[in-house]
């Protein structure tokens, strides 16, 4: 069996005010707030482009690597639907602003972007249980009703669910560079339809089924992996499957059959009459080009070439600007690359996953990184006492001396105080002892180990090692003789 998978993206614009209206262009209102004539579809009112949107739109199709068009247009699509009370939906089906764009995966694997078009949202149905087949009863607010949107096309181009899932990541950070959407998935910013398709060992298709509306990378991945094997299975026992729109429910971790496939031409998309063609001058595109900022690949190349990071770091740090702009200015303040690098991918970076949060440089100001960095380096701390005040740092915000202090977590480096420790773990394991005499000589990490146990990580690794060493040496020596 293999899988055919496409994806149809909607990104929210971060404009100050709505697609066609004035109304403000906002997350979380009081319901049914930011509303108007137009917005609600009202006899009579006439929608007006914001200038914005097209400007946005063109820096997220450039992002994107697409071909910008001069000349492109809007048109209806007609449905009928509760969130939609004008029952058509302003978009671009026949001239889209975009056509023919990129993105290049981890494995190099290039997956095109078909088309980028505007169009306006609608607006949020809230139902009464996360089930919609079970809701008895469901509430609708306009408040999205025309926020400015730019949808992305790919072309089905993945085969993998883990390839889909790494688009989307690139997709969200790129958008976010251009400083065009916020990225934030689980307010709505970006929200993913997934168009999934098996074909069997034979080459037969199965029909495409749509899954609408995944608000996170991660369930992209589980619902594209749950309707490959849901659609395997229905082949496997040789009944068809339906073409149909599917909804991701992440209470059960399954998918959902919502109502059968539209056609397009279901939709009978005709040109908007209250809308103008819309022309963008080369002079534009080439401006706008210009003014784009460095983007993530681009950016972990350089770290790469310039200052040395290994590949996977590189595209750790680059892929959000706030990380990157954090490990940058770490290295203006004087931390190596090499142990800015180590330090945010592998502990700083590490704690705000653990909690599911946003970075936010604050919580680990870079002077209190650079001085456990310092701390480390010069062997007054060891690196378990430097993850243990890094995760105090996070969470109280104290200053790193402060913490050494409270905690006592200076190491020990004299070796008057370590030499009786170290000879007492070695009395306490001659099983051990013995496979280092028979030439074991890897159990010193051991003999390290037990050190730091018996001193609560307060001992210097490298000298306990170095004493070990010469103590069972000369034991060893002194039995020869």
């Amino acid at each position: 069996m293999k899988s055919v998978i496409g994806l149809e993206i909607h990104a929210q614009l971060s404009t100050k005010t709505k697609a066609f209206c004035s109304c403000k262009n906002e997350v979380n209102a009081e319901p049914n707030t930011n509303i108007c004539p137009v917005c609600t579809g009202q006899p009579g009112a006439l929608p007006v482009l914001n200038d914005q949107v097209v400007e946005y739109a063109i820096r997220g199709a450039l992002a994107l690597k697409c071909d910008i068009h001069e000349i492109s247009s809007f048109d209806r699509k007609n449905y009928f639907y509760p969130d939609l009370p004008k029952g058509y939906q302003i978009t671009q089906y026949f001239h889209p602003i975009a056509t023919n764009g990129h993105i290049v995966l981890s494995n190099g694997k290039r997956v095109r972007i078909r088309r980028i078009h505007i169009e306006e949202d609608a607006g949020k149905m809230f139902h009464s249980s996360e089930n919609i087949t079970k809701s008895t009863s469901s509430l609708v607010d306009l408040n999205r009703c025309g926020i400015p949107l730019i949808e992305i096309v790919t072309e089905p181009d993945m085969e993998k669910p883990e390839e889909a899932r790494e688009f989307i990541e690139k997709l969200r950070n790129i958008l976010k560079t251009v400083e065009i959407n916020t990225g934030n998935m689980e307010e709505g910013a970006l929200r993913c339809d997934a168009n999934v398709s098996v074909v069997d060992e034979n080459g037969h298709s199965s029909s495409r089924v749509e899954v609408k509306n995944i608000n996170s990378p991660r369930f992209v991945q589980r619902a594209i992996e749950y309707e490959i094997s849901r659609i395997s299975k229905v082949m496997k026992s040789g009944k068809t499957v339906p073409m149909e729109t599917r909804g991701w429910d992440s209470v059960s971790k399954s998918t959902v059959s919502m109502r059968s496939k539209e056609a397009e031409n279901d939709y009978r998309y005709f040109p908007e009459p209250d809308l103008p063609i819309l022309s963008v001058s080369k002079e534009r595109i080439e401006r706008i080009k210009k003014s784009l900022p460095e983007l993530p690949d681009e950016k972990a190349k350089r770290y790469e070439r310039e200052l040395n990071i290994k590949n996977e770091n590189a595209q750790l740090l680059a892929k959000d600007k706030e990380i990157s702009k954090y490990f940058e200015n770490a290295i203006k303040i004087g931390i190596s690359p090499k142990d800015a690098s180590n330090w945010i991918v592998n502990e700083v970076m590490a704690l705000f996953n653990a909690d599911s949060s946003e970075f936010d440089s604050k919580k680990i100001p870079l002077t209190h990184l650079k001085k456990i960095v310092e701390y480390t380096n010069s062997s007054k701390i060891s690196r378990l006492a430097a993850k243990e005040i890094m995760a105090e740092v996070y969470k109280s915000g104290k200053d790193p001396d402060t913490i050494v202090k409270e905690k006592n977590l200076l190491q020990v480096s004299d070796e008057s105080s370590l030499v009786p420790i170290v000879k007492e773990v070695i009395s306490e394991n001659a099983k051990v002892v013995e496979q280092y005499r028979k030439g074991k000589t890897t159990v010193i990490g051991f003999f390290v180990g037990a050190v730091m146990k018996k001193t609560k990580g307060k001992a210097d690794p490298k000298l306990v090692g170095k004493l070990a060493k010469e103590i069972l040496d000369g034991e060893k020596s002194d039995q020869t003789d």
